[in-house]
């Protein structure tokens, strides 16, 4: 077993980053722990035998190390507890409700939920026969409705794919070139992305490429010395993020934002409301119309920023005194159109409005993220479980919903005769590896960029079928010894 701590021991990716960050910010406290780590410095304290022979072998635990840390381990302790309450932009309490008033919070929202969900629903059927009356007042003389959903996954900073990929979709010509989009949805990384590819602007896709081309230092710098402590909200500071959501998602984008809302269209937004448990939907169309009449436009910005508020990394978000979190903590894909249910679009167009014709309806999905994990060995310790096993719960929730979503599209289309419900998706190859250790890394991020554009201007990179996507679907099996070499 270990008795101490070094670079070394920490894994690359998740929370490695905060190692460089505090080694850039702190070289000389760093040197201090690169000390500490050190195999002669451990060596003279008995930590693990020295020489070749060691090789192989489990570290010994020692007890002269061991007296020496439980010496000290009471004064450290003291230190932590005396400087919890006192240490700088420590989280504030909240007012703490009773059984009764949470439940009674909760129905409350549940009722406004599914208000919000009819409601967006009537927009699209709306949108439908908007669509339908302007290409029969045309005269059919172009081509016929077409009812197009975008969905941008999470992804952190694999968001960058994202960015790309819709900056280099817009060459495309031809029957999969980008449409305007009826509804766009986003979660997490997502959500930042969303506003700009709804408003269909080349700039506005160029100003979020370059955001995420460009990433800043303070995008994931640690709040101060004193982040570890049980009463912080966050390990990073999100001073920069909120500076960029404020600056980019201006007056220009929130014009177009409540444009598209006056012309049907959706913009949905998701997070999660941590004190129910539960995710939230937000039609940010709308919200950018009661912000300009209102005045208040940091709410948008509040919102937006809540969705990317990864748990723990980031701030959580009050927003109607409740506690908001990163959508994908409940999912990592925003699919509000449930269409096994019975009142859909489909349902209350063809009840409604009998003489409308149902357009063919288009999913684009684009998931900033692997299918595959990438096979590597864990290291039995907290931070390296804990990267590991988020990991594989959100790939999973992802491939569980994007597939349940698959099943419905297909079931429709054998089913319903005068459906025509199509589903796209594209995602990070398996074969793309970032070269840097850490989130939020520029050359990564730079690359994944160039990688989603690449992608993007060939329409060949969309795929349709999901029933084999699985620890199978590789491009080049390796050839494997016996022993697994």
């Amino acid at each position: 077993m270990s008795c101490s701590m070094s670079p070394a021991n920490v894994p690359p990716g998740g929370m490695a980053w905060a190692w460089r960050i505090l080694e850039a910010d702190a070289p000389g406290n760093a040197a201090a722990f690169r000390r500490a780590g050190d195999p002669a410095r451990r060596r003279r304290h008995g930590s693990f035998p020295a020489g070749p022979e060691a090789a192989g072998r489990e570290r010994v635990h020692c007890p002269a190390m061991t007296t020496r840390v439980r010496s000290r381990f009471p004064t450290i302790l003291s230190l932590i507890v005396l400087l919890s309450p006192i240490a700088p932009g420590c989280a504030v309490n909240r007012h703490v409700l009773t059984r009764r008033e949470l439940e009674c919070r909760r129905a409350a929202y549940l009722d406004q939920a599914a208000h919000d969900r009819r409601d967006a629903i009537q927009k699209i059927v709306r949108r439908m026969v908007r669509e339908h009356e302007e290409y029969a007042q045309s005269g059919k003389s172009g081509p016929e409705p077409v009812f197009d959903v975008l969905i941008i996954s999470g992804g952190g900073d694999k968001g960058a794919f994202a960015a790309g990929f819709l900056a280099g979709w817009v060459t495309v010509e031809g029957p999969l070139a980008r449409p305007m989009f009826d509804v766009v949805t986003g979660v997490s990384t997502g959500a930042l992305i969303a506003p700009f590819a709804f408003t269909g602007d080349n700039l506005a896709d160029a100003r979020i490429l370059k955001i995420y081309q460009e990433p800043q230092k303070d995008w994931s710098q640690v709040r101060d010395w004193f982040f570890f402590l049980p009463g912080r909200e966050s390990f990073v500071d999100a001073t920069g993020i909120k500076r960029d959501i404020q600056r980019e998602v201006g007056r220009k984008i929130l014009l177009d934002m409540a444009r598209g809302a006056v012309e049907d269209r959706v913009l949905a937004i998701g997070t999660t409301n941590l004190d129910l448990g539960l995710p939230h939907t937000w039609d940010l169309s709308e919200e950018a119309v009661r912000a300009l009449s209102g005045g208040k436009v940091g709410r948008v910005h509040e919102i937006l920023r809540a969705s990317a508020a990864i748990p723990a990394i980031f701030p959580p978000v009050v927003i109607d005194d409740a506690l908001h979190v990163d959508g994908g903590t409940t999912s990592n894909i925003l699919i509000i159109d449930d269409l096994r249910a019975d009142d859909t679009p489909r349902h209350i167009l063809r009840r409604e409005h009998p003489d409308v014709p149902l357009p063919r309806i288009r999913y684009w999905v684009i998931i900033n993220n692997r299918i595959n994990p990438d096979p590597k060995i864990i290291q039995p310790t907290w931070v390296s479980i804990t990267e590991a096993s988020v990991d594989a719960m959100i790939r999973s929730s992802e491939m569980t919903t994007l597939r349940n979503f698959a099943e419905q599209v297909e079931f429709i289309s054998r089913t319903e005769p005068d459906a025509r419900v199509e589903l796209r998706w594209v995602a990070i190859p398996d074969a793309w590896n970032p070269p840097e250790p850490g989130i939020f890394q520029p050359e990564n991020m730079r690359l994944l960029a160039e990688l989603g554009m690449r992608m993007g201007v060939d329409p060949g990179s969309w795929r349709t079928n999901l029933a084999r996507i699985g620890p199978r679907d590789l491009e080049s099996p390796p050839v494997c010894l016996p022993d697994g070499r």
